[in-house]
């Protein structure tokens, strides 16, 4: 069975375009087209890149994109099965051999150790309920109140500050980035380290993403959508149908990605 890079790469030479002609139409580097007709696709930075370059050079070539972002998640799918099969049998190898059993000697031998124990044991019982039992207590038990404690320290928790916007979004306690797209868009977004957005976005939908100090944003249509961060409006970040996948925002150049009033 063909491979997702044989099969991409048969497409594309049936139709006589060339990785150069793809490279210049999606703004994809030359390399990770390479990468992905070669299935190198270790070599190209994460798998919401990998279905964003399928998608774009699927479109480019004229052939259902789908087919062949289906066609990665069930390469991913028998990669993850081949992992787990290989990790259950080292684990099975792994296992202690079990202990013969012992000789019905020994254990004759720990029975009649036992037979003294029992004894002593039921001697102590009998012993507790006929000499050492204490008598029954029938004094009236006395309850006592329940002191509450003095209303000073009772105290209210702390009131909640509200989020007061700043004038520079870049002195504000969080940074806020709200989105709206406009296209069909791939996106993902990482905040301060942790992927928050991870998702395809149709047209009209919001987003919104809080960091304290930076975002990472990759996208397959730079174009697709419009941002603001703690409510001033953002530059555009690329043509439609541009792929990027190092759109670095934090503090110190947030300035830079910020339209003008």
């Amino acid at each position: 069975m063909a491979t997702l890079g044989q099969e991409l790469k048969r497409e594309r030479e049936l139709r006589a375009i060339s990785l150069n002609d793809i490279a210049g139409q999606t703004k994809i580097g030359l390399r990770y087209l390479q990468a992905l007709e070669d299935d190198q696709l270790d070599l190209l930075p994460g798998a919401f890149f990998i279905k964003s370059v399928l998608r774009s050079y699927s479109k480019c070539i004229g052939v259902d994109e789908n087919r062949f972002v289906n066609k990665y998640h069930e390469e991913v799918l028998l990669q993850q099965e081949d992992l787990k099969e290989t990790e259950r049998r080292r684990s099975h190898a792994d296992l202690p051999e079990p202990k013969p059993r012992r000789e019905g000697a020994k254990r004759g031998r720990w029975r009649l150790a036992a037979v003294p124990l029992i004894l002593v044991a039921a001697a102590a019982v009998a012993a507790y309920f006929f000499v050492l039992k204490p008598q029954k207590d029938n004094r009236p038990v006395i309850q006592r109140p329940t002191v509450a404690p003095p209303q000073d320290q009772l105290l209210p928790p702390p009131a909640q500050t509200p989020l007061v916007e700043s004038d520079d979004p870049a002195k504000a306690e969080d940074l806020r980035l709200e989105l709206t797209f406009n296209a069909e868009t791939w996106i993902q977004i990482a905040a301060d380290g942790q992927v928050q957005l991870e998702a395809t976005k149709k047209a009209g939908e919001k987003a919104t993403c809080t960091a304290k100090k930076q975002f990472l944003i990759q996208t397959g249509n730079a174009g697709g959508f419009t941002y603001t961060i703690n409510g001033r409006e953002g530059k555009s970040l690329g043509t439609s149908g541009a792929v990027r996948t190092d759109i670095w925002i934090h503090r110190d150049n947030l300035k830079d990605f910020l339209a003008a009033r």
